[in-house]
């Protein structure tokens, strides 16, 4: 198998996953909502894929769990702000490697939150209605990054063993 095509499989297994642990796997919070495994996928894959298969990941996995959950409003940010925290997360990773880890997966919730801080002021038109969403999050951020630094090492061995 040529090394695009084993590339595309790897981000459409990756996006596969995205969609499943975002739609799927839900812990539910005190907040009223749940957070969801999807956060975890997003930053562990695009911490071995390129910007744009990295974008694809985090944005396509995302958006279709919300439009087939329900929350299609969300459809369009979601792949905005999904996509663009795997392309940093995946040109962080390229650049410096693993030992920036915690760095790129920070500046990942930061687009996160940030992002869907915004989306839901635009949406709601109430700062103070979006920022009653950042807590959780964080939370599911953070999670997300733990998650993903417990498996990643073991993707990365595997990953390169699929590549060759």
């Amino acid at each position: 198998m040529n090394k695009q095509l084993k590339e595309f499989t790897l981000t459409g297994l990756a996006a596969a996953l995205v969609f499943v642990t975002t739609m799927y796997i839900k812990v539910p919070n005190s907040l009223g909502g749940y957070f969801n495994l999807g956060e975890s996928m997003i930053m562990l894959f695009c911490s071995v894929l390129n910007p744009f298969h990295a974008f694809v990941v985090g944005g396509i996995g995302s958006a279709l769990a919300d439009v087939i959950g329900g929350y299609a409003q969300y459809a369009i940010p979601t792949l905005i702000i999904k996509g663009l925290e795997g392309v940093v997360i995946s040109i962080l990773f390229a650049k410096f490697g693993s030992k920036i880890k915690w760095t790129a997966y920070a500046l990942a919730i930061i687009i996160m939150v940030g992002g869907y801080f915004v989306t839901e002021w635009i949406m709601y038109g109430s700062a103070i209605v979006s920022l009653s969403a950042v807590p959780a999050n964080i939370v599911q951020g953070f999670a997300g990054a733990v998650i993903a630094l417990i498996l990643l090492k073991r993707v990365q061995l595997l990953t390169e063993n699929y590549r060759k």
